[in-house]
C-alpha cells in the first residue's frame, strides 16, 4: 500500500512540473516603443496645393478660310510679329477669280445705285412741284429701290470675297511670336487648316479647380506662387477671376492665375505647381511625422489602453512641422503616436520610449 502511495505521489509530481514546463513556454507579447502627443488645437495658415498648365493670354490659331498653295513665308517659328503685319503669303485661282468678280459687280452696282439716287433725288423734288406726273416719278422710284438692293447686295458678296482673298496674304491678328508654322512654299492648304498660330507671352496663365469650402477667403488679385519645374523657376503672381459657377463634374469653382513673363522662360504648355494661401484657422493637428499612406489613403495610430489603432484621416493645411487632422474620430487630446509609425501594426501593444525631450518634461 506504501509502494503504491509512493509510485502515485511521484507521478503527481512529474505531472504537475510538465504543466508549469508548458506554462513557463507560452511567448511574451512584445512591446514596441513609441513616442505620442496628444492631437491639439492650433492656429494654421492655410494653403491651397494644385497642379496647372500654363498657357499665354492671347493665342490666336490663324487659318486660310478657303485655303490654298503656300506662295512664300515672311516669317519663322520663334519670330515676333506686329498685328497686322503679313506671315505668309497664298494664291488660290478660285478665291482670287471669285474676288475680282466681286469686284467688278459691286463697282457696277455702285455707279448705277449712284445714277439712281441722284435721278430719283432730282424727280422726287420735281413730283413734289407737280411739275411731272406721279407715274413718271414712281418709275424712278422703283428704279432706285431696285438699283439700292443690288447695290446692297453687291457690296455684301464683295466685302465677304474681299475678306477671302485678303486671307491668302495672312496677317498676324495680335502682336505676338509665331508659332505652329510647318508648313513649305509650294505645299497646298486645305480650308479651315491652321497655318500658324502667335502667341502674346508676356502674361501666362491657367484654370484651375478650387474648393467650393475656401472660396470665401480668395478674391480677385488676390497672391498666387507659381512654381515652374521646366524653368527653374518660382514666380509670384494673382489670381485674375473667380468663376461663381460650380463646375457640374467636380463641384469645385475654376478660378484663372496669372504671372508676368517678361523674359518669356515660361513656355505654352509647361507644367506648374500653384500655392494659394486661404487664411489663417484653427484646427485639430499632430506631427507631420504622425501621417503615413497606405494603398493612397492617410493615417494616424491612435493608442487606446495601451494598444494603437489604425485612424483613416483627411490631411488639411500643413505648417510644419505641424498637419491639420480632419477626422470624425480624432479628438483634441488623443493620443497619436508620432515617431516610431514604421513597423507598428494594429493592435501592437506600445510604451512610451524614454527621449531626451519627454525626460527633461518629468
Amino acid at each position: 500500500m506504501k509502494k503504491i502511495f509512493l509510485t502515485a505521489l511521484a507521478a503527481a509530481v512529474m505531472f504537475a512540473g510538465c504543466g508549469k514546463d508548458k506554462e513557463e513556454a507560452k511567448p511574451v507579447e512584445k512591446i514596441k516603443y513609441v513616442v505620442t502627443e496628444p492631437a491639439q488645437m492650433r492656429k494654421m495658415s492655410q494653403i491651397f496645393k494644385t497642379d496647372a498648365v500654363l498657357e499665354p493670354e492671347g493665342k490666336i490659331d490663324h487659318k486660310t478660310e478657303k485655303g490654298g498653295t503656300i506662295a512664300k513665308i515672311l516669317k519663322r517659328n520663334g519670330d515676333s510679329v506686329k498685328k497686322g503685319e503679313i506671315v505668309m503669303k497664298l494664291t488660290d485661282s478660285a478665291t482670287e477669280s471669285t474676288y475680282l468678280s466681286a469686284k467688278a459687280s459691286y463697282a457696277s452696282a455702285e455707279a448705277a445705285y449712284k445714277i439712281a439716287r441722284n435721278n430719283y433725288s432730282k424727280f422726287k423734288q420735281l413730283y413734289e412741284k407737280d411739275l411731272i406726273s406721279y407715274l413718271e416719278y414712281v418709275d424712278y422710284e422703283n428704279t432706285y429701290v431696285n438699283a439700292k438692293g443690288s447695290y446692297e447686295s453687291a457690296k455684301a458678296s464683295f466685302e465677304n470675297a474681299k475678306n477671302d482673298y485678303d486671307k491668302l496674304f495672312r496677317k498676324a491678328d495680335i502682336d505676338g511670336i509665331v508659332g505652329n508654322l510647318f508648313g513649305k512654299e509650294g505645299n497646298e492648304v486645305s480650308a479651315d487648316d491652321v497655318v500658324f498660330t502667335v502667341i502674346d507671352d508676356n502674361v501666362m496663365e491657367s484654370y484651375v479647380g478650387f474648393p467650393a469650402e475656401w472660396l470665401t477667403q480668395i478674391q480677385v488679385g488676390g497672391p498666387v506662387s507659381v512654381e515652374v519645374p521646366a524653368a527653374g523657376k518660382t514666380i509670384e503672381g494673382k489670381i485674375l477671376e473667380i468663376n461663381p459657377i460650380a463646375d457640374s463634374g467636380t463641384k469645385k469653382f475654376k478660378i484663372k492665375i496669372g504671372i508676368e513673363n517678361n523674359d518669356r522662360a515660361v513656355k505654352d504648355g509647361m507644367y506648374a505647381y500653384a500655392t494659394i494661401p486661404v487664411g489663417e484657422v484653427e484646427v485639430l493637428s499632430t506631427k507631420d511625422s504622425a501621417v503615413f499612406i497606405r494603398e493612397l489613403i492617410s493615417y494616424v495610430y491612435k493608442v487606446e489602453d495601451g494598444r494603437v489603432r489604425r485612424i483613416e484621416v483627411k490631411p488639411g493645411a500643413t505648417n510644419p512641422p505641424y498637419t491639420a487632422l480632419l477626422s470624425d474620430t480624432i479628438k483634441e487630446g488623443d493620443t497619436i503616436v508620432v515617431d516610431g509609425v514604421f513597423g507598428l501594426e494594429e493592435g501592437d501593444k506600445v510604451q512610451e520610449a524614454v527621449t531626451e525631450a519627454n525626460t527633461q518634461a518629468k
